[in-house]
């Protein structure tokens, strides 16, 4: 092997770049990205519109000039538009100079990402309308949104980046409305466990469920209303999240097996359908542990150990990536909000005999001040109890760790019975006696 070519510059992809270089020193690696920067948090986004996390910089795990100096050749501002295989080669173009050529790889790794999806109520070319999904992004919002006149803004999807930027505004001191298609936010969730946090949040934020939006209504270029099936909402900027699809159109026509969304389906070795292609990230499969079948979920850690994983068995060492459980968390004002497995929707879809139970628990012991509610909801089989899922919310963070315990519990395939029954740590200001992830379990009859 030669030469690699990696097409992405983030998480997947640079993670790959990074390990590959630590297993072949030899060979040649090239990575094209199509925007400005690489290898970034791009999670860390809304706290740096928020003002949070104070540069952009902060954000960066390591620059294109950390990784020339492990001899991996990083071009910005380069988009592949198309992949030969039966050739061996990609098509690029030079973004800035509009120069078009041909790179020849031996293993191609395509790490594109995800981007956000623009409905067709979005007119084009006005200066007031945002998504997040880049560092590009990220910057341009920062910049927008300290701007004093702008003081309404309507976020239309309230799914995780959708909850996180509502946090962001505040932060910055605007008058923000949720409008959401669904009729729950956070709909990844069960709607009994996020109702309760949708509640809390109605004396700062105005939230709409089960609301359609039909038109933003422009004038000089810029969007002043949000026209719903129910109502008019006045606004001085719009922020989209209804949600991201895999960025992989470029190859629709490769022949390569996707999902009905365009993810790339891979095996445990993030290979394709293609001999010698590689996926990894946003754009690729992974395997559920518990719905025992390819899904895409973007996230951040997964992309990370999908670029280990391709890197890897590129460099001819068998790996195989073990799946995931869904395991996500959410910091919404000052709430936190977490679940890994399946949700009751989800049993219920899946046909699976399971019931569930809620429990609502201390987060330390009753006599140690500032005791916070935790809200923990389980899934699991009826007649086994083994645990197929959990959710949990608090107004205290520490349940963003709690939640391992339960992601540590399913993929173990544990019974609620081997949960009560662990050695948990305890003392008065760190847990009750029985912590309140065993108080769940024990509840579950």
């Amino acid at each position: 092997m030669d030469q690699v070519v990696i097409i992405g510059g983030v998480a997947g992809g640079m993670s790959a770049a990074a390990k590959l270089r630590r297993l072949d020193k030899k060979v040649k690696i090239l990575v094209f990205e199509k925007d400005s920067y690489i290898s970034y948090g791009a999670c860390g986004l809304p706290y740096y519109i928020a003002g949070v996390t104070k540069s952009h910089q902060d954000l960066l795990a390591r620059t294109k000039e950390d990784f020339e100096k492990s001899n991996i050749h990083v071009h910005i501002h380069h988009d592949v538009t198309r992949i030969d295989p039966n050739q061996k080669i990609i098509y690029v173009t030079d973004l800035q100079t509009g120069h078009q050529k041909t790179v020849k790889y031996d293993k191609l790794l395509i790490a594109t990402g995800a981007k956000p999806i623009i409905p067709p109520f979005v007119p084009k070319e006005v200066k007031n309308v945002h998504t997040l999904k880049s560092m590009d992004d990220g910057i341009n919002m920062r910049e927008f949104f300290q701007d004093e006149e702008i003081k309404k803004v309507g976020i239309i999807g309230a799914g995780y980046i959708g909850m996180e930027l509502v946090e962001s505004m505040i932060a910055l001191k605007k008058e923000v409305c949720v409008i959401e298609l669904q009729d729950q936010i956070l709909p990844n969730y069960d709607k009994d466990m996020v109702d309760v946090l949708a509640d809390s949040l109605n004396d700062r934020v105005t939230i709409s469920t089960g609301e359609k939006v039909k038109e933003l209504r422009v004038q000089d270029k810029s969007v002043t209303h949000i026209i719903t099936d129910r109502t008019s909402y006045d606004v001085d900027a719009v922020i989209v999240n209804i949600g991201n699809k895999p960025n992989t159109e470029f190859i629709k026509e490769l022949g390569i097996n996707m999902l009905d969304n365009g993810a790339i389906i891979v095996n445990s070795q993030q290979q394709t359908s293609i001999a010698d292609i590689y996926a990894a990230g946003d754009c690729a499969t992974s395997h559920h542990l518990i719905l025992n079948k390819q899904v895409n979920i973007a996230l951040g850690t997964t992309a990370n150990k999908h670029g280990r994983i391709a890197a890897s068995n590129m460099a001819g060492i068998s790996t195989n990536f073990p799946g995931i459980v869904g395991t996500n968390v959410v910091k919404v004002l000052d709430w936190t909000v977490g679940m890994t497995g399946i949700t009751e929707k989800q049993a219920k879809e899946e046909n699976v005999e399971y019931d569930t139970v809620v429990v609502k628990t201390n987060n330390h012991a009753a006599h140690y001040p500032e005791t916070e509610k935790i809200v923990i909801k389980l899934v699991y089989e009826k007649n086994s109890k083994i645990l197929l899922g959990a959710q949990m919310l608090s107004k205290d963070d520490s349940i963003a760790k709690r939640l391992d315990v339960f992601v540590v519990a399913i993929t173990n395939k544990m019974t609620t019975t081997q949960i009560g029954m662990l050695d948990l740590s305890y003392a008065p200001p760190y847990a009750t006696v029985w912590d309140a992830v065993q108080i769940a379990a024990n509840a579950a009859k």
